[in-house]
C-alpha cells in the first residue's frame, strides 16, 4: 500500500465514513453534493459494517459510503475494522486511487489530534485488512492494493499519523508473516536469521545462544524440548535501550516453530496450524519492530526461546526430569506441554539480566480457548500489569481478559519424585495451572503477567482488520504498553 501525496488528484474513488443516524450529512459536502439526491440515501447505509458503492458516470469518481454505526459507540477499533473491510472491497473493484474523507463524521471544529488519530487508524486497518499470505501459491490471486490519500495530509501532524499507522501495521504484518511460515521454511535458526536481518543497524543489541552456549546459560528447558529435532534450538535475546533511566521490561515469546506434541503426539487430523505455535514469539518481535521504528523512548529486552517439538530417538520422554538454572526440578508428565518448559528458561533469564517487570505471551493451552473463545486472550498475573495490557490493547482490538491465579490449584502440579510436574492432575482450569507452573520460575522481585493467546492467534476468515491466517496478535498491544512506560 502507498499513500498519494497529491491528495485528490486523479482520484477514482471517494470514500466517506458516515454515522447511521446522519447519512444525509454527505449532502453537505461540496465535493459530492451534486452527485446525490436525498431519495437515494437510506439509514441502513450508515450501519456498522455497511459499504454502499455508487458508481460514477461521465468521468465522475465512484463514491463509497462506509457505515460506522452509532456515533456514541465510535472507537478506534471501529475505524480500523471499517478500513479493513473497505480496503478489501476497493481492491476487488480494482480501484487505482482512493481518497478518504472524514468530513461526514464531524464538523470543521474537530480537533486536529482526533482527525490525525482517525487517519492513523484507517491506514493501519487498511493495510492489515488487505494483507494476504500467498507466497507459496504458483498462481497468486492477490489483488493490487489501491493508493490512498486523505484530506489535509500535507500537514506535519497528519503525515506523522500516517507514518505511525504504517509502522503499527508493518510490525503486525511481520508478526503475521513469521507465524504463517511453514515449518520447513522457518526452523529455529532460520527464525534467528530473520530476526538478525530485521534489526540489523537499528540499535538493537542481538545475542543468539545455541549449542554449548545454551548449556552455559542454563537453558535446560530449551535443550530438553529441542533435542528431538534435527534442527538445533536457540535462545534469542534482543536489547533495545534509548533511555537507561527507565526500568528494564522483558517481553517473552514462546517460539516453538512446529509442535507435533513430541512423544505425547497430537491426535488431530490436520495439525498444520501448529506452525503457529511460535505466534507468541512473533507477537513480541513485532512489538519490538514497532517500538524501534517509532523511535520511542524505551528500555526493553525481548527474549525468544525457540525449538521444534518433534519425535525421534532423542526426544524428550514423559517421566524425564529437567533441572533448571534456579534449582527447580521438573517432571515431564506430557511432552505436549512443552511451551511452559522453554518459557521457564526465559523467565529465569529475565531476572538474571535485571528486568523489573516481565510479560510472557504464548499459545500455551487449549483450555483458554474453551474458556474465552477465539477473539480474546487470557491474562494472569500482577493486577497492575494486567490492567495496563488491557488498556494498551483495546484501541487495536487486541483484547485480554483476566483469569485468576488460584493458589488452591497449585498442589495439582505436585510430583512424587521432582519439585513440580509440567501438567496438572486436577480437572479443568488448564490455563490457570499452566500460569501457576510459570509462576514458579518468576523471581519474587519481578512483576509478571502471562498472556495465553491461543484463541486469537489466527483467523479462519477475512473480516475487519483480520485476514485469513495468523493475526499478529499482541504486537500492537505490547508496543503500546512499552511506549506508555
Amino acid at each position: 500500500m502507498s499513500i498519494d501525496q497529491q491528495a485528490e488528484k486523479n482520484t477514482q474513488t471517494l470514500i466517506y465514513p458516515v454515522y447511521e443516524h446522519n447519512v444525509e450529512r454527505i449532502l453537505d459536502l461540496p465535493r459530492v453534493r451534486h452527485l446525490f439526491d436525498v431519495s437515494v440515501l437510506r439509514p441502513h447505509m450508515g450501519a456498522k459494517d455497511a459499504i454502499t458503492w455508487f458508481y460514477g458516470r461521465l468521468g465522475q469518481p465512484d463514491v463509497v459510503i462506509v457505515g460506522m454505526g452509532n456515533a456514541s459507540l465510535i472507537h478506534p477499533v471501529r475505524i480500523r475494522e471499517a478500513a479493513g473491510n473497505t480496503g478489501r472491497a476497493a481492491a476487488k473493484e480494482k480501484c487505482g486511487r482512493v481518497h478518504v474523507s472524514f468530513q461526514a463524521l464531524w464538523d470543521a471544529n474537530i480537533a486536529s489530534d482526533q482527525e490525525a488519530e482517525a487517519i492513523s487508524a484507517w491506514v493501519e486497518g487498511w493495510k492489515l485488512g488487505t494483507y494476504s499470505f500467498d507466497k507459496y501459491k504458483t498462481k497468486s490471486d492477490k489483488l493490487e492494493i489501491p493508493i490512498l490519500s486523505f484530506d489535509g495530509q500535507t500537514g506535519l501532524e497528519i503525515q506523522e499519523a500516517i507514518r505511525q499507522g504504517e509502522i503499527h501495521a508493518e510490525g503486525t504484518i511481520w508478526a503475521r508473516d513469521l507465524a504463517n511460515e511453514p515449518a520447513n521454511y522457518l526452523r529455529p535458526l532460520v527464525l534467528t536469521d530473520k530476526v538478525m536481518e530485521r534489526f540489523a543497524g537499528t540499535g538493537v543489541e542481538i545475542n543468539v545462544y545455541t549449542g554449548e552456549e545454551l548449556e552455559k546459560q542454563g537453558f535446560a528447558g530449551v535443550i530438553a524440548v529441542g533435542k528431538g529435532s534435527a534442527y538445533s534450538p536457540a535462545f534469542i535475546e534482543l536489547r533495545y535501550c534509548t533511555d537507561a533511566s527507565k526500568p528494564l521490561t522483558a517481553l517473552i515469546g514462546k517460539g516453538i516453530t512446529f509442535d507435533t506434541g513430541g512423544i505425547s503426539l497430537k491426535k488431530d487430523y490436520d495439525i498444520s496450524s501448529m506452525r503457529m505455535d511460535m505466534a507468541g514469539a512473533a507477537g513480541v518481535l513485532g512489538a519490538l519492530d514497532i517500538v524501534v521504528k517509532s523511535g520511542a523512548s524505551a528500555n526493553i529486552a525481548v527474549l525468544v526461546p525457540t525449538a521444534e517439538n518433534v519425535i525421534s530417538g532423542n526426544s524428550l520422554l514423559p517421566s524425564d526430569v529437567i533441572r533448571y538454572a534456579n534449582g527447580l526440578t521438573v517432571q515431564v508428565g506430557n511432552t505436549d506441554s512443552e511451551g511452559r518448559l522453554i518459557l521457564a528458561d526465559a523467565l529465569i533469564h529475565a531476572h538474571r539480566i535485571g528486568a523489573v517487570e516481565a510479560i510472557d505471551m504464548a499459545t500455551l493451552t487449549y483450555a483458554v480457548v474453551g474458556a474465552l473463545g477465539t477473539k480474546i486472550a487470557g491474562i494472569l498475573g500482577d493486577d497492575e500489569l494486567v490492567g495496563l495490557c488491557k488498556n494498551a490493547g483495546e484501541p487495536f482490538g487486541e483484547k485480554v481478559w483476566q483469569l485468576p491465579l488460584l493458589d488452591e490449584y497449585e498442589s495439582y502440579l505436585d510430583s512424587t519424585y521432582a519439585d513440580v510436574c509440567n501438567i496438572s492432575s486436577g480437572d479443568g482450569g488448564g490455563a490457570i495451572s499452566a500460569a501457576l507452573f510459570l509462576r514458579k520460575f518468576v523471581h519474587p522481585s519481578l512483576k509478571w503477567a502471562h498472556i495465553d493467546m491461543n484463541g486469537p492467534k489466527d483467523s479462519s476468515s477475512a473480516s475487519g482488520q483480520q485476514a485469513i491466517g495468523a493475526t499478529g496478535f499482541g504486537a500492537r498491544m505490547l508496543a503500546s504498553f512499552v511506549m506508555s512506560r
